[in-house]
């Protein structure tokens, strides 16, 4: 599948998503897709679920859940995906405040943070990772 496939697949994808809101429904959007490209699938959802309402962002957290116990992604493919949001979580803060604990909702749905090594790379592209770090820590 090339890349603009991919990428067309995962807007579709996070349209019908965030429309039905139906984990099983969605299991198969990271089987329909190539593993190369599940950490597109990852950033899609995250991006837009931490400019929205925390009940967007718990949705995204239990698929992630769902995803991570069923290994449907591996830790990697989520850790590449978080990083796009994680580089700009603080200029997504100004206009929605409650960004960063809504980003840490989706990290620890993908079971990220209890990886300290993976947990600590996201962090760090936050100009606040100290805060970050706390909020991925925080049960």
């Amino acid at each position: 599948m090339s890349e603009a496939d991919a990428k067309k697949k995962i807007d579709e994808d996070a349209k019908e998503f965030f429309s039905i809101r139906s984990i099983d429904e969605a299991e198969n959007y990271f089987s329909a897709l190539p593993s190369a490209h599940h950490f597109r699938l990852v950033d899609k959802l995250a991006m837009q679920a931490v400019e929205s309402k925390a009940t967007d962002a718990e949705l995204v957290a239990n698929f992630f859940k769902r995803a991570r116990e069923k290994d449907l992604c591996t830790p990697a493919a989520f850790e590449e995906g978080f990083m796009p949001l994680a580089e700009i979580i603080d200029d997504v803060a100004i206009d929605a405040p409650k960004a960063l604990e809504l980003f840490a909702v989706m990290v620890k749905g993908a079971g990220l943070h209890e990886d300290e090594e993976r947990r600590t790379r996201i962090a760090e592209k936050s100009t606040d990772s100290a805060k970050l770090q706390g909020l991925f820590a925080a049960s």
